[in-house]
């Protein structure tokens, strides 16, 4: 495939260092990467933190589920003074201990929490202890979920030592101040700073622009709670992937200084007009994203998210789901600078029976708040997620009873009222499964209401047509409505010619390339045909392990013969690329030539399926965004068409082709010169 690659690298490298201020150290604080780590408390070896202990046995039948222990040494200069462990994630459950005796008993693997040292920790060296357990508990959420439970300190961690009166973490989270847009328009931007001065002191708030410019200052004494509006008259708005503008604003006594950068934009969204971002029609499109990586689990570091984020740029979608918990707060000041809108949601999943304890829903309040709290200031998070998927089965059902709808009701909306005191400015919503149609769902309190849809592949196979009237009734019904999920299993290396057998087989082992090809198509079509969906999200970008999955592990190159590969074994393989990021699989450059305009794409798909019956008529398709496209064979001209004639746009058949026993090389070229090759050999 030859196409514009290399403009685009520019661009994106280009974006990337102009972004490089993402990868900031938050104020005052200092990392604290290097630890000892030990399963037994008796053999210890050195580890970088972010890290799991999952990252070598997560991609299997059975990873660890356990405690591990993570050790270093902290020096403390002013033991009497406030000094803070900041912890963006420690995985599922953590108890912090300094110099042995216990200082925090944190539940929860995704939300970041502080552990002030005032009286724990001595002048100079002190240790510190952090047991990591992710374990079954009835109590803690997620308690049953399709991706593993990985446990360790997955995301970054902080010691923070002011030196002497400061904004605290323990009220306002990460950045030690709350910034909340109280109004907004193309001619004037309001908004609200509130932060915690524990102590006394001359606090001085500035409002910067993206050039540095100073555009508010105020200094006044302040002590506790602090509190004041700006406003900036002809504001430059955050405007999604064309123009994600950011402010700084800035807290500073004499002594502290915290920092956040900000995004300023008005936006709604309704059952039938869609989503609009300041003032104009603005249709969400993209991917779910877990926090996963061959060889790391859920403990990515700045350049994995770098790399990642570069293919979510070259995709060219402007939504991000990211599931099914909060990611790491890198992944959305990178979102920030890209002008992506985010959902983000707590790890809610599954479960809510007849038996769920308070304690159990008690969680769930506490890492909806500590979302809340932490990711607060994020311009790129448009929508707070509460749930995904409650629901009953044998698998499920074991932990706490059948699925309580009853208590689903009145936990959501207790769950709706704490989100909305917390956050009173942004939608919060949930994710079903069975289109809200379940018994007792009435009356289901949410801003917005998001569907996983798999018409197709659990069911109705080889019938894409669900998808339409389904979400048609969840608008009619419900409210605002999402396609939260839609998507196939997808193994790129297994395929077949006869399309009598390209459905999903019985026994679950072939998940071949060619029939999720048809139904990301027939789904992108129909997408194209509901402008008013506010969002749709592909499940998933990248392939990722799950311990119970055993399914589309059979290889096959020419549809004849199929070969066992235990490498996709204990793999969802829903993504558009796979796990190790090599392979991309067809979809990719579907999606790719819709959402990104700022690149010509010109892609054959099937292109892995090397033989074919000789003689035998096929349909050749390409992914295109191109404005017509000529069809070669062996260099001579074959075909030409003016237009893909689908919803898309982007959907281009080349019907009644065959190929000569000696095999031929088709090629494919737009008006600007793009093409793509591909050479079948004769079965």
């Amino acid at each position: 495939m030859r196409n514009t690659v290399a403009a685009l690298l520019l661009l994106l490298l280009a974006a990337f260092t102009a972004g490089a201020s993402t990868r900031f150290i938050p104020c005052g604080q200092k990392s604290l990467e290097k630890w000892e780590f030990s399963k037994d408390g008796q053999s210890w070896t050195e580890v970088s933190v972010p890290h799991s202990y999952n990252a070598a046995d997560g991609h299997s039948a059975s990873y660890y589920r356990g405690c591990a222990t993570y050790r270093t040494t902290v020096d403390i200069k002013r033991p009497q003074q406030d000094s803070y462990l900041i912890f963006e994630g420690a995985a599922q459950k953590a108890r912090v201990y300094v110099n042995g005796q216990l200082a925090c008993d944190h539940r929860g693997g995704y939300t970041a929490f502080c552990v002030n040292l005032k009286g724990l920790a001595g002048k100079g060296s002190n240790t510190v202890e952090v047991v990591c357990d992710n374990t079954q508990d009835l109590e803690l959420i997620p308690l049953s979920s399709d991706f593993n439970k990985n446990g360790g300190l997955h995301n970054p961690a902080w010691v923070f030592q002011p030196r002497g009166v400061h904004f605290s973490p323990s009220h306002y989270g990460l950045y030690r101040m709350h910034v909340t847009q109280l109004e907004a328009s193309d001619s004037m931007v309001r908004a609200r700073v509130q932060a915690f001065v524990n102590g006394a002191a001359r606090v001085t708030l500035k409002v910067r622009d993206a050039s540095g410019k100073t555009v508010f200052k105020e200094t006044r004494r302040a002590e506790g709670e602090y509190e004041s509006e700006f406003s900036i008259p002809s504001p430059h708005l955050w405007n999604g992937t064309e123009d994600p503008y950011l402010y700084t604003v800035e807290l500073s006594t004499g002594s502290d200084r915290a920092v956040t950068e900000v995004g300023f934009r008005y936006y709604s969204m309704s059952k039938d007009g869609g989503f609009m971002l300041n003032g104009r029609s603005y249709p969400l499109r993209g991917v779910c994203m877990h926090q996963d990586l061959d060889g790391k689990a859920t403990a990515l570091d700045y350049a994995d998210y770098d790399a990642d984020y570069r293919t979510v740029k070259e995709l060219g979608c402007n939504f991000l789901r990211l599931a099914h918990y909060p990611h790491n707060d890198y992944a959305f000041r990178i979102c920030d600078r890209l002008g992506i809108v985010v959902q983000t949601e707590i790890p809610w999943v599954d479960a809510c029976g007849v038996n769920a304890t308070d304690a159990y829903f008690q969680n769930i309040q506490s890492q909806m708040r500590e979302m809340i709290v932490n990711l607060y200031n994020h311009p790129s998070i448009f929508f707070w997620g509460m749930w995904n998927e409650l629901r009953g089965s044998a698998k499920i059902d074991k932990f706490q009873g059948p699925l309580d709808t009853q208590k689903v009701v009145a936990w959501t909306a207790e769950l709706y009222r704490l989100a909305k005191s917390l956050d009173p400015s942004r939608p919060v919503g949930l994710t079903d499964c069975t289109i809200f149609k379940r018994d007792g769902y009435k009356g289901l309190q949410a801003d917005f209401y998001s569907q996983n849809q798999y018409f197709g592949w659990y069911k109705t196979y080889g019938d894409f047509s669900g998808i339409t009237p389904t979400m048609e009734w969840i608008r009619d019904n419900m409210g605002p409505s999402n396609i939260s999920e839609y998507g196939v299993g997808v193994n790129p290396f297994c395929h077949t010619w006869n399309q009598e057998d390209i459905r999903r087989y019985a026994d679950d082992k072939r998940h071949v390339e060619e029939y999720g090809n048809l139904l990301h198509e027939s789904h992108a079509q129909q997408i194209a045909q509901m402008p008013w969906l506010n969002f749709t999200s592909i499940w998933i970008l990248f392939d990722f392990p799950v311990a119970s999955r055993l399914e589309g592990f059979m290889d096959s190159s020419d549809g004849v013969t199929y070969t066992e590969n235990p490498d996709r074994k204990y793999m969802n393989d829903k993504g558009l690329i796979t796990r190790d990021r090599k392979t991309r699989k067809d979809s990719f450059y579907l999606y790719k030539s819709w959402w990104n305009k700022s690149e010509e794409t010109v892609y054959i798909a099937g292109r892995r399926l090397l033989k074919r019956p000789a003689g035998a008529e096929f349909t050749l398709t390409v992914y295109s965004n191109a404005p017509s496209l000529r069809l070669l064979q062996d260099g001579k001209e074959i075909a030409a068409l003016g237009e893909s004639g689908d919803q898309t746009g982007v959907i281009w058949k080349f019907h009644g082709l065959s190929i000569p026993t000696e095999g031929a090389t088709f090629t494919v070229v737009s008006p600007a010169g793009t093409s793509d090759s591909v050479s079948f050999q004769a079965l």
